[in-house]
């Protein structure tokens, strides 16, 4: 019997064949760990831009909440600057900080949200906001107390996208409330969105992060408006009333009387609603107070049938003034 020492096993060309396979499945594997890194880093970075961009609005919204009032001393409004990408406002807290918060898009790619705040004295009415602190973004030069950056990659602007960072709400509708400083207290609202994207030249798309706020101490000021009503049977009497007046929130008004010398319209005060039983209030002759008034002429001078300047001012809750609100009533006989 013829015995075979012959020992099986593989080729040398079968062991290349082997080691190329098993580089290519090695380097495959890699690729993918490596794809799988890279797109879990750049998840993570888009999720902490994005939760730095909510917790920024989250604060925002909570000061808009807090928007101070009006002293009824001050001619001042509580927000000094709104556009579609700035916005400075005033807090009620103790210090009636002023707060800045703008979008700088030098780079529209990767925007920047700043806040910027400005601590005012309690006893202070003006407004301490200076032209240099609403110039550029963030404004420079030491002009605010303090200045952080709150969100990055914003790209409300890339690529000629033209999404505001903030839109506002007219008390009457329309975008008039925002055309001068004059009008800004008929803003009751304000929405804020910001777009984070932290690779905006590949997918996936952008994100979406929005806040709005209705500002609840945004008092509108009330608008007066009244009937004569010559009464029968009673000579030189007339029923003015005011019950047509209105008041944006509802709220119950106080109402003043003036006939002869009417108070300048820099005299009227709701917060200062003088002696209940006086005849003079606000540098002008009061006749009356409430939202009906029955008057009766004395004497016959001023004669019957001529007419007579009577005014009205109401007063809301909030003491904020309908201003002197006139007409020409004739005196009936």
């Amino acid at each position: 019997m013829t015995r075979d020492n012959r020992q099986a096993g593989f080729a040398l060309t079968e062991l290349l064949v082997v080691m190329m396979i098993g580089s290519l499945l090695l380097g495959a594997t890699l690729f993918t760990f490596a794809r799988f890194v890279t797109n879990s880093n750049t998840n993570d970075a888009r999720n902490d831009s994005v939760e730095q961009a909510r917790r920024a609005l989250d604060v925002e919204a909570r000061q808009l909440r807090s928007l101070a009032k009006r002293r009824p001393d001050s001619t001042v409004a509580v927000l000094d600057t709104v556009t579609a990408d700035d916005l400075i406002f005033q807090t009620s807290d103790s210090n009636r900080t002023w707060v800045r918060y703008c979008l700088n898009t030098s780079d529209p790619a990767n925007g920047t949200l700043y806040q910027q705040t400005q601590t005012l004295s309690v006893a202070a009415a003006a407004t301490p906001i200076t032209p240099a602190m609403r110039s550029g973004c963030p404004s420079v030069g030491g002009a605010w107390d303090r200045t952080v950056n709150v969100a990055t990659n914003v790209v409300n602007r890339v690529g000629g996208r033209n999404q505001p960072l903030f839109s506002y709400r007219c008390a009457g509708g329309g975008t008039a409330c925002t055309a001068s400083t004059a009008a800004f207290d008929a803003i009751i609202g304000v929405n804020s969105q910001l777009f984070i994207d932290t690779t905006p030249a590949r997918e996936p798309a952008e994100e979406r992060v929005q806040t709005g706020v209705f500002l609840r101490n945004q008092n509108q000021a009330p608008v007066a408006a009244f009937t004569a009503t010559a009464l029968t049977g009673s000579p030189r009497t007339v029923l003015l009333n005011a019950s047509g007046s209105t008041d944006y929130e509802q709220r119950t008004l106080t109402y003043y009387w003036f006939m002869g010398t009417l108070p300048p319209a820099a005299s009227i005060r709701c917060d200062q609603p003088g002696d209940l039983s006086a005849t003079s209030l606000w540098g002008g002759t009061l006749i009356g107070r409430g939202v009906s008034l029955q008057y009766t002429w004395p004497g016959t001078s001023p004669a019957s049938g001529t007419g007579q300047t009577v005014g009205v001012v109401a007063c809301d809750p909030g003491f904020r003034s309908s201003g002197l609100v006139t007409q020409t009533v004739i005196i009936p006989s």
